[in-house]
């Protein structure tokens, strides 16, 4: 049996995604990875805009060093219920949700498997994107399954707003869309994320 490091991202489900990856590895024909290689491959995997912690960045200085500050850029049932896992296996505190979605995708199926670990939620539209939701319609679509939901102008704001009810120390969760997150990534200077799979 072969023992290998876990993977540097967060998430329960990047050690299942760890494990294709080297069942994939394996199964390639005349090529061989040697476990060294993967190890520090695990070790160096960046993804941004899924489960990034955002240190550092403008959009970061809104909150105090109390808040942590995450970005995920899923946008459908199965990602919301993979953040939700996450958030299940963490130590329980305040999680603030700041959520901007397009208008291809359910908003409704996103929110349901995170309702239970939201204390706050925060709609906003996606700057730039004509296909972007506005934060009521996504406020409303909130209250059809029984969140409550803030609409804000920007991401910014929303942040400004958690700032000032929530002393803290509690979680802020960017979530939504791809696009959302390349914008948050863009903003903090951080670079940024494609997004033409959405």
């Amino acid at each position: 049996m072969r023992h290998l490091v876990p993977p540097s991202l967060d998430g329960p489900h990047q050690f299942h995604n760890a494990g294709v990856a080297v069942v994939a590895l394996e199964n390639l024909k005349g090529f061989t990875v040697p476990d060294a290689a993967i190890v520090e491959g695990f070790g160096r995997i960046e993804w941004p805009g899924r489960l990034q912690r955002i240190r550092r960045g403008r959009l970061r200085a809104k909150l105090g060093h109390e808040f942590a500050l995450w970005l995920d850029g899923g946008h459908n049932a199965a990602a919301a219920e993979a953040i939700a896992f996450w958030l299940s296996e963490r130590d329980r505190m305040p999680l603030h949700l700041v959520f901007g979605m397009i208008n291809s995708k359910d908003p409704g199926e996103f929110l349901k498997p995170l309702k239970d670990h939201v204390d706050s939620l925060y709609t906003v539209p996606i700057p730039g994107e004509a296909a972007s939701l506005s934060a009521d319609e996504l406020a409303a679509c909130a209250r059809d399954i029984g969140m409550m939901a803030t609409p804000a102008t920007d991401v910014a704001s929303a942040l400004a707003a958690i700032r000032q009810s929530e002393v803290g120390p509690a979680r802020v969760l960017i979530a939504g869309s791809l696009y959302l997150a390349g914008k948050v990534l863009a903003e903090s200077g951080l670079g940024g994320v494609e997004s033409q799979a959405e």
